[in-house]
């Protein structure tokens, strides 16, 4: 398979990416498009000061739910690394969680704010339940993306936004997890992507493996072979097992599942845009990577790290298979871990 077989159209322009993330991890995207320089961010992470976040924030805080340290917050890090943050043109927010949104008033006016138009931008004030206060919206243009623009090109089934007009990131419409959930396909190189997933789902066990991603992109041979007894069958229950031993080879669904009840506000759709998801992540020329993959930690390093030459480095092959390491912090699967989605 190649990116073709997505039907992305073909384009010389790519972007520079790089990436930022606190211990949970939560990364967010500093993108520049290599022909006009114009920068963006996708998503911001979670904000510093959640003691000045919405009443239901500060609730999880203060009971202990929500346990979130964060020495430096994206504006700091960016900043220490030397970016100027008047040269950031918009921000775009894959939904409105509070691990997402980060802190907008540290943003000059000049910088848009860009959304999904189905998502809900009602403050506290006015639902309880939401996450967003009035400075996150206050004093700049908001711009929404209509996805029923019934003239959009679907790319792997998402109704897709060419952000830039030159095919280097389309920002693509993928619901479940929250209204205006969106996700992002970037040209990294002319025949290489990233699709930033957000919380399409928050674990690589929710999407692998599949009968494709076999095909495609096998599992190294030590790898599968230490799978035999290192995941356990009390957490995967399948009919590859045999004499107590896990057959990964045989195993052509995903090991984790999205629950009926928990993050995701239509568990049904959900599903859905995380089996088209799968397309993708079976691509040779896209890498996979989604806000909270601890797997991949390890493999793209220290950061901030650009991720541009993801390809050239062997990320997809190293990475995609970690979460099966019982080394790697994603790991769910053994008789002392808890596998959760």
């Amino acid at each position: 398979m190649s990116f073709h077989d997505l039907g992305i159209p073909a384009s010389a322009s790519t972007f520079l990416l790089a990436t930022k993330t606190s211990p949970l991890p939560i990364f967010a995207f500093l993108i520049q498009n290599t022909a006009t320089k114009q920068r963006v961010m996708f998503d911001l992470g979670i904000r510093k000061d959640l003691e000045n976040a919405a009443p239901s924030v500060v609730e999880l805080v203060n009971t202990g739910r929500l346990k979130i340290p964060v020495r430096r917050d994206i504006v700091e890090q960016l900043e220490d690394d030397g970016v100027n943050l008047e040269s950031v043109s918009a921000v775009i927010w894959s939904h409105s969680h509070v691990d997402h949104t980060g802190d907008m008033s540290k943003w000059p006016s000049s910088t848009d704010l860009v959304v999904s138009s189905k998502m809900v931008l009602k403050t506290y004030e006015s639902n309880p339940a939401s996450t967003l206060i009035p400075s996150d919206l206050a004093g700049r243009k908001v711009i929404p993306l209509d996805f029923d623009d019934k003239s959009l090109p679907e790319i792997g089934g998402f109704k897709a936004h060419d952000y830039f007009n030159d095919g280097s990131l389309y920002i693509l419409d993928v619901p479940g997890h929250q209204a205006g959930h969106t996700c992002a396909l970037a040209r990294v190189t002319p025949n290489s992507f990233l699709f930033l997933g957000a919380d399409i789902c928050h674990h690589p066990g929710v999407f692998r493996p599949t009968s494709k991603l076999h095909q495609h992109v096998p599992c190294p041979g030590a790898l599968l072979a230490a799978t035999r007894l290192s995941i356990s069958p009390s957490h995967v229950h399948a009919p590859s097992f045999a004499a107590g031993e896990f057959d990964l080879a045989s195993r052509t669904t995903p090991l984790l599942a999205i629950p009926d009840k928990g993050y995701f506000e239509d568990p049904v759709t959900a599903r859905a845009s995380i089996e088209k998801m799968t397309d993708f992540d079976a691509n040779a020329d896209v890498l996979v990577v989604i806000a909270h993959d601890e797997s991949l930690r390890g493999v793209i390093g220290a950061l901030p790290a650009s991720l541009d030459e993801w390809k050239v480095k062997g990320w997809k092959k190293e990475g995609t298979w970690a979460f099966l390491d019982e080394k790697n912090p994603a790991f769910r699967f053994g008789l002392k871990t808890a596998a959760v989605a």
